[in-house]
């Protein structure tokens, strides 16, 4: 059991597992043993509870809190879920909500033991390309805005306001990511094979914040081109309350337009009376209300270490599917 061998390996210990017994487990959710195989062990000394998650679904966090603080509250003692994989940036989050984790063969997460090890060996590996704007946001209107299987790459091109050859190039990109494959000759189009909740999940280490530059300024501006961003978008999608300056976005054509016509003029790196994010996609193709659109919004503020600032964009995102 590859589990047993990587805590032997790393630790020197024999852990022995003894599997949830029938009146044990008619105190916990169908749901959670269709999750999960639950079983008991010691280390160090204490009884944990192993979860070896036996479904392929994709949990945030959050879930993934909410299920073993259920399990730990049940058996009182810790809970340690034990994953094939998982990506590095949901190793952060459960890191994050101190959530105890196993991977074997890569790494080892166990706060209530003060156990935190890992494997450093795939650090050299390589980091994920991201995605170029256009194909970004080509998949963002396909997750948000309206499904794209229906529509050939010339109906795309119309729909987000990229010529066809843009689109081409992003269908290729998404496919060589294995978000979705292409078919047909003359009049191509994208499958996608899974819900928009997992191509998300999956497509998350090649997305890039859309924010390419802030700048500030005094001037006013066409509010035609300006979109609501930061927190005064953040303010109108979740519980937190609004930011002490007002924060558009912009589409990076639109302000070399204002810039070249001498429309403004007043512009400062540091402070101003707006915030303006030029964008590395136009923020019009995703947008509902004047308001940025919801997974560009999450984008922005994902590396943001504030706790309460996670949890609404995370209720946020949950929100979309």
């Amino acid at each position: 059991m590859k589990l047993r061998q990587y805590i032997f390996e790393l630790l020197g210990v024999d852990l022995r597992l003894q599997p949830l017994k029938a009146v044990d487990r008619k105190k916990l959710p169908l749901y959670l043993m269709e999750i999960y195989n639950l079983k008991r062990g010691s280390l160090f000394g204490r009884e944990v509870m192993f979860l070896e998650q036996k479904t392929q679904g994709h949990f945030t966090a959050g879930q993934y809190h909410k299920q073993i603080t259920h399990i730990e509250n049940t058996f009182n003692m810790p809970a340690v879920l034990v994953l094939e994989q998982l990506e590095a940036y949901n190793r952060k989050r459960l890191i994050k909500r101190k959530i105890a984790f196993i991977i074997p063969g890569l790494q080892m997460y166990i706060p209530q033991l003060l156990v935190d090890l890992r494997e450093f060996r795939t650090a050299t590996q390589k980091k994920k390309e991201k995605l170029q704007p256009a194909a970004q946001c080509l998949l963002l209107y396909h997750l948000e805005k309206e499904g794209v299987e229906n529509m050939n790459f010339k109906e795309i091109a119309h729909k987000v306001n990229y010529t066809q050859m843009t689109v081409t190039r992003g269908a290729r990109e998404l496919a060589a990511k294995q978000l979705c494959r292409i078919e047909g000759t003359n009049g191509k189009r994208l499958v996608f094979d899974e819900d928009r909740e997992i191509i998300w999940n999956r497509a998350l280490p090649y997305l890039q914040n859309p924010v390419k530059e802030k700048i500030y300024t005094d001037d006013f501006i066409d509010e035609q081109l300006l979109f609501k961003s930061g927190m005064n978008a953040l303010s109108r999608l979740t519980e937190l309350t609004d930011g002490p300056q007002e924060c558009f976005a912009i589409a990076q054509r639109d302000y070399n337009d204002l810039l070249k016509h001498k429309r403004i003029t007043a512009i400062n790196r540091y402070e101003g009376r707006v915030c303006l994010e030029i964008w590395r996609y136009a923020p019009a193709i995703l947008a509902e209300n004047r308001i940025v659109d919801t997974l560009s919004l999450y984008l922005i503020f994902k590396d943001i270490r504030d706790e309460r600032v996670e949890k609404e964009i995370e209720k946020m995102v949950s929100r979309v599917w």
